[in-house]
């Protein structure tokens, strides 16, 4: 079998199926972590809590699996990665949690939906753990479940009936914005402005209860986690479009689960990014690399990106819902470097937590942008011997002269 290169391996993230391959064969070889599951083996029922979540997975696309995500224990049963980032839960702690967590799937059509998630609405919409009865047509099958977008899972079986046993607790206005016929695009900013967060509004997105009615279908889990960046962005920047520029440059950082996030933002009149995400040699997607493999995204004012990456719009996102916030415009470069300390992925969600918690500390330096990018060159010498400013999109497009500075 001939080599893959790297760069096929960096850009796929096990999910794209680049090189063929049916499964991901760096995933398979993470399999020694799923000891912590084996409680789960051997029964049929099982009593214990959903988070709550649904996953939807896209294989076989439009007939998809779809089906609750449970745990046994209560502690792990809160699905809360706002809180995991903040408290700084390591990657054993999270993986530990995660391949304790039981997928009962069923395989459904994404537009002929909604008799089974009507039998899970419920648990669904509920904004707390509600207590679920799960019986399954067979023991299930212990494969932990890697994906660069999603959660790791441990154990999953076919489903073969669900019994919610606890009462859900949700709003009104989730309530009002499942009934209505209205684009999902309008009613999922609604749902932000009421103070229900990303991972919630993302979940009702995917089990296919946002939207215009005859239009709703299920939809995958990572598919919908990339909806909900894109939707959330394009929100925030319609808002900060006429907004004031930044006083001066500023670099922001934040490291977490061996991914180091550097936040150039700098003064413009106009929204346009770029993201240098750096994968490092034996770092969990390019094991055999002797070089850092780069992946170079960017997007001018119009704020559509050359390349669709999950991981850029998680960055994207968390960038322009600050500056949302603070009622600004500006021109970002986004530096991801991932160490071979992230031995095995998480889901994205580390990366929009890591660069919201990046943007909510101070700025560690400020200054002109190409003093910014030689001071993360200078602070990743031992690793990294990129030279950024040399190879910025966004540095030599900020160095031309705009109509406005002729008149």
């Amino acid at each position: 079998m001939p080599r893959i290169p790297q760069e096929i391996c960096a850009l796929c993230k096990g999910a794209k199926k680049l090189c063929g391959a049916r499964v991901c064969p760096i995933l398979i070889k993470q399999s020694s972590l799923i000891e912590d599951a084996k409680n789960i083996i051997g029964k049929r029922s099982v009593e214990g809590f959903s988070p709550p979540n649904l996953l939807i997975g896209d294989y076989g696309y439009p007939k998809v699996n779809v089906g609750p995500i449970s745990t046994h224990n209560f502690d792990f049963a809160l699905e809360d990665p706002e809180s995991w980032a903040r408290n700084r839960l390591d990657l054993v702690d999270i993986l530990k949690m995660r391949i304790n967590m039981l997928y009962a799937f069923r395989k459904v059509e994404v537009t002929k939906h909604f008799y089974f998630v009507n039998d899970i609405k419920e648990m669904i919409i509920s904004l707390r753990p509600v207590d679920v009865d799960i019986y399954l047509k067979k023991e299930p099958k212990l494969l932990i479940r890697f994906d660069a977008n999603i959660p790791p899972i441990g154990a999953s079986g076919v489903l073969e009936r669900i019994e919610i046993a606890s009462n859900p607790v949700t709003t009104k206005k989730v309530e009002q914005a499942i009934s209505e016929n209205v684009k999902a695009s309008i009613i999922i900013p609604e749902l932000w402005k009421h103070g229900l967060n990303f991972y919630y509004i993302q979940r009702l997105l995917s089990a296919g209860l946002l939207g215009v009615k005859p239009r709703r279908r299920i939809v995958p889990t990572r598919w919908s986690i990339t909806a909900t960046d894109t939707i959330m962005s394009n929100f925030f920047l319609k808002n900060i479009k006429h907004s004031k520029q930044l006083s001066e440059a500023a670099l922001y950082y934040w490291e977490y689960l061996g991914n180091k996030y550097y936040i150039v933002l700098v003064p413009n009149d106009y929204w346009s990014m770029e993201m240098f995400e750096i994968w490092l040699p034996f770092s969990v997607w390019v094991k055999k690399s002797s070089k850092p493999v780069i992946i170079h995204i960017h997007e001018d004012y119009s704020g559509k990106p050359n390349k669709l990456d999950g991981g850029y719009m998680a960055i994207k996102y968390a960038i322009l819902e600050y500056l949302n916030k603070i009622n600004r415009v500006a021109a970002v470069i986004a530096v991801r470097i991932i160490t071979p300390k992230y031995f095995a992925p998480v889901g994205n969600w580390q990366i929009r937590e890591s660069v919201r918690l990046a943007l909510r500390s101070h700025p560690i330096k400020k200054g002109d942008v190409e003093y910014l990018l030689r001071e993360i060159m200078i602070r990743e010498k031992n690793s990294l011997n990129i030279d950024l400013v040399k190879r910025s999109w966004l540095l030599k497009r900020l160095s031309h002269l705009t109509l406005d500075k002729f008149l």
